[in-house]
């Protein structure tokens, strides 16, 4: 006689990453943690674009000589590797990705105070970014990332208006996302986190 104990079979617990499914579910989540993702996969895509515009200026920087770039193509490459990585990883890194994910965890809130603009954030981010790309597709800029006149003005021949308003309207993301933290820091505390009691990366954020 078969004296085994059948065991109840345990469903998987149900979390952030497996709640719904679906690119929609994705796409429309009103999720911290879902849109901390969706941060890192952007963040994380224009990283490997930028490292690949610095592999083409060390390989161009290896020898004196302009034999794989020329030198106003080297600008461009120059220009558009700050531009990528200073606005769309280095300034949006750290407070989209972790800041969204970790926020509400660390004062114990069950989101953060806006989620739909929190989600807003995000695609006002991707627009940001597309319309910077069409920039640097379409000619590129030479300017320099800090876009210093002469170089920005109308002596360039560049799309350096174009870049600009895609700097500007991912300006807007962070805007955004550093006015849902404040909120949601002064108004969603936990019972008992006081201001002196909150984490340092709470003060940070």
């Amino acid at each position: 006689m078969d004296t085994s104990i059948l065991l109840p079979v345990e469903s998987p617990r149900v979390n952030y990453l497996n709640a719904t499914h679906g690119v929609k579910s994705w796409l429309l989540t009103k999720d911290h943690k879902r849109i901390a993702l969706l941060y890192l996969a952007s963040v994380s895509m224009f990283f490997f674009l930028g490292g690949i515009y610095a592999m083409f200026i060390r390989l161009e920087l290896l020898t004196p000589q302009g034999d794989l770039v020329q030198s106003h193509t080297y600008n461009k490459l120059f220009t558009q590797h700050g531009i990528i990585m200073i606005f769309f990883f280095l300034i949006p890194s750290i407070p989209a990705v972790l800041g969204n994910f970790l926020v509400p965890i660390m004062i114990g809130a069950k989101d953060l105070a806006f989620p739909k603009l929190n989600l807003l954030s995000w695609y006002i981010y991707s627009l940001g970014g597309i319309f910077t790309l069409w920039a640097l597709l379409n000619g590129g800029i030479d300017t320099g990332w800090t876009f210093y006149a002469p170089y920005s003005t109308t002596f360039s021949n560049t799309y350096v208006v174009a870049a600009g308003l895609g700097i500007f309207i991912n300006g807007f993301s962070s805007i955004l996302t550093g006015l849902n933290f404040i909120v949601t820091i002064h108004t969603m505390r936990a019972p008992g986190m006081t201001w002196f009691r909150m984490p340092l990366f709470m003060w940070s954020m």
